[in-house]
């Protein structure tokens, strides 16, 4: 009987699916991180020679043919050029500066909504201290994943108070790359921070990743994205397609 019970349980425990844990960095652009998307400032004109500033960003909502794209700010710093967004399966769109604020180093930009991607949205709250977290950017080349560790942000005199979180890679306090900026931090699925950077020299022990974190985010969203302003996005978009199709 006691044979038969210890039988139970080991079938019991074998059947218990394991939450799978996500690659310490990857390069695999699946799933949810089909969210991901290029965004490009063509300062010296789409496609013309001369410097092209690169970042990363997040579509994080979808309404009709409108897209919501959040980044960072100092991607658009200098002369601001036509702008495009490019996802995974080489959908691109152009798009347009709905909001930004240089401070806080954020900016929410309007695209036409790409065609089977799903949006990430954005948490309700920061995530706990110690809190396991993903972030994603394009780099200079090639989408990166890369898990971190929520952490104390190293302080600034400029710092907007409790506006920033810090997230440490969990191998040798990996941080972000050009052309990172303006990714996302996730957890569980959801957009917990816009980071733009990080701070600490190599040998810092603080040295972390540095980020905008949601609390923060959805009270400036709510601040400068009323409805109205969405609306407008919309029937911008639908006359930019008509002049387009005449």
């Amino acid at each position: 009987m006691h044979c038969l019970a210890s039988l139970l349980a080991s079938l019991i425990l074998a059947a218990t699916p394991v939450a799978s844990q996500p690659e310490v960095i990857s390069y695999k652009q699946d799933g949810i991180r089909l969210a991901a998307a290029r965004v490009k400032n063509w300062a010296s004109g789409y496609r013309q020679p001369g410097p092209a500033i690169s970042g990363s960003g997040t579509l994080t909502a979808v309404n009709g043919e409108a897209g919501l794209i959040l980044t960072a700010a100092h991607l658009f710093e200098g002369k601001v050029g036509p702008i495009t967004v490019e996802f995974k399966d080489g959908q691109t769109s152009g798009a347009r500066i709905l909001a930004i604020d240089r401070k806080l180093d954020v900016a929410a930009l309007w695209i036409y909504a790409p065609k089977g991607i799903q949006p990430v949205p954005v948490a309700d709250h920061n995530p706990r201290l110690g809190e396991q977290v993903e972030i994603w950017g394009y780099g200079p080349k090639r989408f990166r994943s890369f898990v971190a560790k929520v952490a104390n942000p190293i302080p600034s005199a400029n710092d907007v108070p409790r506006s920033l979180i810090g997230a440490q890679g969990v191998q040798d306090k990996q941080v972000t790359i050009p052309g990172d900026s303006g990714g996302p931090i996730i957890s569980h699925g959801q957009l917990v921070a816009v980071h733009w950077g990080y701070r600490g020299a190599t040998d810092d022990p603080r040295r972390c990743v540095h980020a905008l974190g949601c609390d923060s985010l959805r009270d400036w969203l709510k601040q400068k994205l009323a409805p109205s302003v969405w609306k407008r996005a919309i029937a911008f978009g639908k006359s930019e397609m008509a002049k387009a199709q005449s």
